[in-house]
């Protein structure tokens, strides 16, 4: 079981994704309840535009189980960048989590 990794200072981008019912769930914006973390308790799917990895909202915890087939189409999802972002990170002298994160890097064009 592998959880997602949410950035707080990650900027959101909205797309379309496999589905129309992908894309409605992950570009919700008509938020009536919050969650601190994540937004709105209404929404069940967390994609992160940095990584481009796609997962389940455990509410009411902030924990986000991360998904490689949709729940809606059943496709199977994009490769996660989680670990390509990682070594861009360290090559740029980032250590630790008390360390900031280039800005450059909180967007979905960091590639």
């Amino acid at each position: 079981m592998t959880f997602s990794l949410v950035l707080t200072e990650e900027r959101l981008y909205a797309k379309e994704h496999c589905c129309s019912e992908m894309s409605e769930q992950v570009n919700m914006s008509a938020l009536d309840a919050k969650s601190p973390l994540l937004g709105s308790t209404d929404k069940r799917i967390y994609w992160s535009p940095v990584f481009n990895e796609y997962g389940l909202i455990c509410q009411p915890s902030a924990e986000v189980l991360q998904i490689q087939h949709c729940p809606f189409c059943g496709v199977r999802l994009p490769e996660s960048r989680r670990d390509q972002w990682f070594e861009r990170l360290e090559s740029k002298g980032w250590k630790t989590w008390g360390d900031p994160i280039p800005n450059e890097l909180l967007s979905h064009e960091w590639k």
